[in-house]
């Protein structure tokens, strides 16, 4: 069962399960949220509408809307980055080691933010999608970090992204040499874990239709919350 996080008449905010789709693909045999979803509550077929994606193996706060009347609004709200978003993860535990080609400000080595410029590669292996550090001319991006805990075998980090590209968090989180467990396109390969360790964790803004304030939170799946219970007690 999809775990609904919130709902009223205009949008409703459930927990994507790692390893499912947010939105549709060629491959038929993988489900999307929306469609397990519809399958769940039959009553929301034709009625749910897409507005932002999280990657397949990324666990977390997902939002649809159920009015035409929020689409614009909502629309807008992504464009212009009015939901303040939070994410936690699991990442190699290494010195900060900026990359070349981003900006980092840094208050300590727990405590940093990576601005850059972001722009699609082409030309990999099986067609993977995969994003990259420019200089000047494409998408600014910009994401401020914080280790909430660490052990010897993996910082336990939160994200706040002040943008939202294509994998920023994992982009930016290589180029402070802390990659993702599990990224196996950024650098995060891991025998440990099973999957991209990333869950987006809350989403906060101002609800489109009534003008409230709204924080929505989704728990840590098991399988993040297994490895936290063999955390050491070095706590920053």
């Amino acid at each position: 069962m999809i775990n609904i996080l919130f709902e009223d008449d205009f949008i409703i905010l459930v927990d994507k399960p790692a390893k499912v789709l947010s939105q549709p693909s060629i491959d038929k045999k993988r489900i999307p949220i929306k469609e397990q979803l519809e399958t769940e509550r039959p009553d929301l077929i034709d009625r749910l509408f897409l507005h932002h994606r999280l990657d397949y193996e990324t666990s977390g706060i997902f939002l649809m809307s159920k009015n035409k009347s929020v689409n614009k609004a909502l629309t807008d709200m992504f464009t212009h980055h009015n939901f303040k978003k939070k994410y936690h993860c699991l990442t190699k535990p290494h010195d900060l080691k900026p990359a070349k080609k981003v900006e980092c400000e840094s208050i300590n080595e727990s405590n940093w933010k990576i601005k850059n410029f972001m722009a699609p590669a082409f030309g990999l292996a099986n067609n993977k999608k995969r994003m990259i550090s420019v200089k000047t001319g494409k998408w600014a991006a910009e994401t401020e970090f914080k280790i909430i805990n660490k052990t010897s075998d993996f910082y336990y980090t939160e994200a706040i992204p002040k943008t939202g590209r294509t994998h920023q968090i994992r982009l930016h989180l290589q180029e402070s040499c802390r990659s993702i467990l599990g990224d196996s396109i950024y650098g995060g390969q891991s025998e440990t874990v099973s999957r991209l360790m990333l869950h987006a964790l809350s989403l906060e803004f101002i609800h489109p239709k009534l003008n409230t304030s709204l924080k929505i939170e989704a728990p840590l799946p098991q399988d993040f919350l297994n490895i936290l219970e063999n955390i050491d007690e070095h706590k920053i």
